[in-house]
């Protein structure tokens, strides 16, 4: 029995509809692929602070700017801390990850406090909250090392707006 090959095809990070991977504009929202090469994390973490989201898209193309090992190390050693989130502009997520990571040192600074509330039933949950935050990071550290990691690039919607 042959497999059929399928037609490589690429989904536009503004509008997320697939496209066949020769288009260079998105035919929905008008995207210009080639721009996206032109993108920088730098941009896009000004535009994060600023609050100017509208300007802001995920892909798993790594920017200029973004080195592909400073990220999968930074993922590895600084991951539970939030290290690798920091790095391309993820703020909110990072910040969960170092939340969990100081409720984790929390959990066994006090471990002996913490046991004996609620018959243990604290420590549980604090054990299963930090737990699933843990497989978050490993989860992340899988999604770099097979280069489909989101990270936040700048584009410029004026531009888009004057192509329609």
């Amino acid at each position: 029995m042959r497999r059929r090959k399928k037609n490589p095809t690429k989904i536009c990070p503004r509008c997320k509809i697939r496209l066949p991977e020769e288009v260079d504009t998105c035919p929905d929202c008008s995207l210009s692929f080639d721009r996206l090469s032109l993108a920088t994390n730098k941009d896009a973490k000004r535009k994060i602070k600023r609050g100017e989201r509208d300007y802001i898209i995920k892909t798993n193309k790594l920017p200029s700017d973004v080195k592909f090992h400073k990220l999968l190390l930074m993922a590895i050693f600084l991951g539970a801390l939030g290290g690798h989130c920091y790095y391309v502009g993820r703020y909110l997520r990072g910040v969960i990850l170092t939340l969990n990571m100081a409720l984790m040192l929390v959990c066994v600074i006090f471990n002996s406090s913490i046991v004996g509330v609620w018959n243990g039933v604290l420590i549980e949950i604090l054990g299963i909250i930090v737990g699933v935050f843990l497989l978050v990071w490993m989860y992340d550290i899988w999604m770099v090392m097979m280069k489909r990691f989101k990270v936040p690039v700048a584009i410029d919607l004026k531009e888009d707006e004057e192509i329609k």
